[in-house]
């Protein structure tokens, strides 16, 4: 029978371990939402925008002019479309602060190369 060093037999358990180990660390579990997905509003009324999944959150506007945002952070914002829009289309992203790399449109969050973990809210207004 073949006797085994201590030492050759740790270094092959370490590297069993590290291996399995390793993979399970790259499965990517975080996923972040923004309610309401969709909304519609008339020009001048307001939606209140809602983030969860992470801690910390920025709100961003896709179009300008169109409408505006109660604050850039926080888990919450208020979005209220201008008053002399009409038949316009606005994206609303809140961007996990300190996340590692996924976005989503409509509420639920997917894998992106945007580098943050990213939910959209889409915004119609007047139509």
């Amino acid at each position: 029978m073949k006797k085994f060093s201590g030492l050759a037999a740790v270094c092959a358990i370490t590297a069993v371990f590290t291996a399995f180990f390793t993979g399970c660390e790259s499965a990517d579990s975080h996923s972040i939402s923004v309610s309401p997905g969709h909304a519609r509003l008339q020009p001048g009324q307001s939606v209140t925008l809602v983030a969860s999944g992470w801690n910390d959150y920025s709100w961003t506007i896709d179009s300008a002019g169109v409408g505006h945002l109660s604050r850039s952070t926080g888990s919450s914002v208020v979005f209220t479309a201008e008053s002399g829009v009409s038949n316009a289309t606005v994206t609303v992203t809140a961007t996990a602060v300190g996340s590692g790399g996924s976005s989503s449109t409509n509420g639920t969050s997917s894998a992106s190369s945007s580098g943050g973990y990213t939910a959209d809210a889409r915004i119609e207004i007047g139509q």
